[in-house]
C-alpha cells in the first residue's frame, strides 16, 4: 500500500488547463449571500408569495470549522401566516421556503466562459420534507430569467458545469438551495441537515505562478543609453517580439532584438530596452490582498549586458505611479509578495522584466537566456487526463476520488507524483533516521512540485501552482507542534525518477536522535497536501 498522506480539505481546482474556464469551490472566505423565495403550501395552491434577500444565518446556513451545515428554514414569528395554527413547538409550517446560499461573481468576469462548481458532501440526513441542491445560475441583466444547472446533494463529491452567456451585463451565481416547509426552531433536528466540506482560506493572499494558459501581455520601454537616459518610447509589445516564448515545460526569456538600424551603432545596441512580460488580472480583483508570485528558474545564462527580474507591480488607476517588489532570476526557486492597495480602480501586474541593449538577431544566441519552469503540468485536470482509466468501472476522477482504492485521494496522488490507477506503493516517499552534519536526525523525503519555497515555524509550508504542502512534526501524534526544517540538498539517492515538474525535498524533525542531548524517545513527521488558495 502507498503511504497515506492526509489532505487538509476538499481539493479545489483553482486553475484549469484552458484559459477560458473557471472552477469554483466551497470556500468559507467567499462573499456568501442569501435569498429567500416563499410560496404557499401545495395544499393551499402553491402560489408564489414573495422573495427577498435574507442573511445567511437566517437561511440556517452556517459555516463552522471545516463544515458548512444547511438546515431546514425556521422563522421566528409565531403568526398563522407562517405556522398552523400558530408558532410554537410542534407547530406545522405554513409555507414552502426556497433558501439560496450563493456567491455572485462580479458581472462580466467570466462572461462566455465555462464555470465548474465542485465540492464534497460529507453527510445528508434530510427527510422527505426537504431537499438540497448545488447550482450555477446565469441571470439576465434584469434577473427576469436565467439558465442553470443543478445537482442533488448526495453524500460524496459533486461537480457541475455551465457554459455562461457571452454578455458582460448578466449575473452569475453559484451555491446551494434548500427547499421545503418551514420548521419551528426547536423542531429542526428530526428533519436532518446537509454537511458540506469547506476550505478555510482567509480572504486574500492569492498565489500566482508561471502559467502558460494565463493572458500574458508585453510592454516595451525604450531609453537612451547616454545620460540623462531619457525615455524614448513606451508601447504595448507582442510577447514574441520581447523574445519571450513558451515551449514545452519552459518559458524562455532572451535579450530584445529589433530589426531597425536606428537602434544600433556599428552592430551594438544604442538604447536600453526594458521588456516587460506580465499578467494583469481584471481591475480590482486583487485589491487589498497580498499577492504571492512564485516559480523556479531552471537556468540563467545571460551575459553581463542584460539583467532580469520577477516582479509584482500595483499601479494607480491612470498608471502614472506604482509600488512594486522584484527578485533577480538566479537559478533556483523565487517567491515574492506584495500587499496590493485596497483600491478597486488600481491595476496589479506580475511577470518578468529583461533589461539591456537590443541585440542583432543573428547574434542573440551569444547573449544567453533565462529558462523558467512553467506550471503546464501543474493542473489537476491536465494531470489526471493523462492516465488510462478504461479498466475502471465509473471511476471517480474528481480531486477527492480514489479510483485505485489505496486510501490516497486523487489530489494527494497529483501532489506527490503518484499514480491514481495503481494501488501499489510508488516508492517515492521515504522516512528514515540519517546523518545531518555530525548528528543523526529523523528524515522524510517526498516529491514536491517545482517552485515550492518552504518556510515557517514550527511547520514548513510552501505553495507551487495549485498545490500547497505542509510538513509537521510531533512528539506524540496528539499535537503537531515540533519544529521542522528542510535539509538541502535532498537525500534522494536510490529513489525512483520523478515525472517532469517534480523534485525531491527532504525534511527533518529538529533535534538530534541519540547522542549526548537527544531530543526524546519518540518523534513523528507528516506531510499534508491541499489546494492552493
Amino acid at each position: 500500500m502507498k503511504p497515506i498522506i492526509k489532505t487538509l480539505a476538499l481539493c479545489a481546482l483553482l486553475a484549469s488547463a484552458a484559459a477560458a474556464d473557471v472552477t469554483v469551490t466551497v470556500k468559507a472566505s467567499s462573499p456568501w449571500l442569501g435569498f429567500m423565495n416563499v410560496s404557499q403550501l401545495p395544499s393551499n395552491g402553491g402560489g408564489y408569495v414573495f422573495g427577498s434577500g435574507w442573511g445567511t444565518a437566517d437561511l440556517r446556513a452556517v459555516f463552522s470549522g471545516s463544515t458548512l451545515t444547511l438546515s431546514p428554514n425556521t422563522v421566528n414569528d409565531p403568526s398563522a401566516f407562517w405556522y398552523t395554527p400558530s408558532g410554537g413547538p410542534g407547530a406545522a409550517g405554513n409555507k414552502i421556503m426556497d433558501a439560496s446560499l450563493y456567491v455572485q461573481t462580479p458581472d462580466g468576469t467570466y462572461s462566455g466562459q465555462t464555470m465548474t462548481f465542485t465540492g464534497n458532501v460529507s453527510a445528508n440526513t434530510l427527510t422527505g420534507a426537504h431537499y438540497s441542491v448545488a447550482f450555477i445560475k446565469d441571470f439576465a441583466p434584469d434577473y427576469s430569467s436565467f439558465v442553470s444547472t443543478i445537482v442533488a446533494l448526495e453524500p460524496g463529491p459533486f461537480e457541475i458545469s455551465l457554459a455562461l452567456n457571452p454578455d458582460p451585463a448578466r449575473h452569475v451565481q453559484y451555491g446551494f438551495q434548500t427547499v421545503g416547509v418551514n420548521v419551528w426552531a426547536t423542531d429542526v433536528a428530526p428533519f436532518g441537515n446537509v454537511k458540506i466540506d469547506v476550505i478555510n482560506i482567509p480572504p486574500g493572499n492569492p498565489n500566482v505562478t508561471v502559467d502558460p494558459g494565463a493572458a500574458w501581455q508585453g510592454y516595451l520601454n525604450v531609453f537612451d543609453l547616454a545620460p540623462p537616459n531619457a525615455l524614448v518610447s513606451a508601447n504595448p509589445w507582442p510577447t514574441r517580439d520581447l523574445a519571450a516564448t513558451f515551449s514545452g515545460p519552459k518559458l524562455t526569456l532572451r535579450p530584445n532584438s529589433i530589426d531597425d538600424a536606428n537602434f544600433y551603432d556599428d552592430g551594438i545596441g544604442n538604447k536600453r530596452m526594458e521588456a516587460n512580460m506580465y499578467v494583469e488580472p481584471p481591475r480590482g480583483t486583487l485589491a487589498g490582498q497580498t499577492v504571492n508570485f512564485s516559480g523556479n528558474v531552471a537556468a540563467n545564462s545571460l551575459s553581463g549586458t542584460h539583467t532580469t527580474v520577477a516582479f509584482i507591480k500595483d499601479y494607480s488607476a491612470d498608471y502614472s505611479t506604482f509600488t512594486s517588489v522584484t527578485a533577480p532570476l538566479t537559478a533556483g526557486a523565487f517567491s515574492i509578495s506584495l500587499p496590493a492597495i485596497a483600491d478597486t480602480s488600481r491595476h496589479v501586474q506580475y511577470g518578468f522584466q529583461v533589461v539591456g541593449p537590443p541585440v542583432p538577431i543573428e547574434n542573440i544566441g551569444s547573449f544567453g537566456s533565462v529558462e523558467i519552469d512553467t506550471n503546464r503540468t501543474n493542473s489537476f485536470t491536465t494531470w489526471i487526463s493523462g492516465f488510462d482509466f478504461s479498466n475502471f468501472v465509473t471511476p471517480n476522477l474528481t480531486q477527492s476520488g480514489d479510483p485505485d482504492g489505496d486510501g490516497q485521494n486523487n489530489f494527494a496522488e497529483f501532489a506527490l507524483n503518484s499514480d491514481p490507477t495503481n494501488s501499489a506503493a510508488s516508492g517515492k516517499f521515504r522516512s528514515e533516521i540519517g546523518p545531518v552534519g555530525v548528528n543523526q536526525a529523523m528524515l522524510m523525503t517526498m516529491p514536491v512540485f517545482n517552485g515550492a519555497v518552504f518556510s515557517g515555524t514550527p511547520a514548513q509550508t510552501a505553495t507551487s501552482g495549485q498545490i500547497s504542502y505542509t510538513v509537521q512534526g510531533s512528539n506524540n501524534l496528539a499535537a503537531f507542534d515540533q519544529p521542522v526544517s528542510e535539509v538541502t540538498p535532498a537525500m534522494a539517492e536510490g529513489l525512483p525518477t520523478l515525472g517532469a515538474g517534480w523534485n525531491y525535498r527532504t525534511f527533518r524533525l529538529n533535534g538530534a536522535v541519540g547522542g549526548g542531548s537527544p531530543r526524546g524517545p519518540v518523534g513523528f513527521l507528516r506531510a499534508r497536501t491541499a489546494p492552493a488558495p
